[in-house]
């Protein structure tokens, strides 16, 4: 194929993508361990992402949009090794309470935690990543008011699940 410079301009090369995913590492673990949960399961998704990113490196067609490309890979890969969870046991995959505060974790990212995923990962994007509404729609593939009744569905059952420990 034959670009023209203005198209190559436009392209990432691969030690710009480095450097990108670099950039973003503590991003893209959270954006990560908002699906997965697990350390081991998040360190593999991100590793496998980063090596699915640089082979495919020549179908990102801006390099504007290279953190949301990426993101996609990184969310596909964690959808992927829940699949692959899934076949392998039949229990459900939910860290139990003593496991967490084994771990440690804030109370507020407990609770993150109990949230269903679709409620929990907009939540992450938004809050800890700190991606716009725009952003976040374009890598969830959602409409923006989806995304912004995500937001306010999972802001109002974070807020319940503090007033029901609150009144027990």
């Amino acid at each position: 194929m034959v670009y023209t410079s203005k198209e190559e301009v436009k392209r990432m090369n691969k030690k710009e993508l480095g450097a990108l995913i670099i950039d973003g590492t503590d991003d893209f673990y959270r954006v990560a361990k908002s699906i997965l949960k697990e350390d081991a399961d998040c360190q593999d998704a991100v590793q496998e992402a980063v090596s699915k990113a640089f082979a495919k490196i020549d179908t990102l067609r801006e390099k504007k949009y290279a953190k949301t490309w990426f993101i996609r890979i990184l969310l596909n890969e964690c959808y992927a090794i829940l699949r692959k969870r899934n076949r392998e046991t039949i229990c459900h995959e939910e860290i139990s309470k003593e496991e967490m505060t084994q771990h440690e974790y804030s109370d507020l990212y407990q609770k993150l935690m109990e949230l269903e995923i679709e409620y929990r990962l907009p939540l992450v994007l938004y809050y800890l990543n700190q991606y716009t509404v725009k952003e976040i729609s374009q890598i969830l593939n959602l409409g923006e008011s989806a995304v912004k009744m995500r937001l306010s569905r999972g802001r109002k059952k974070m807020r319940q699940m503090y007033e029901q420990e609150d009144t027990v």
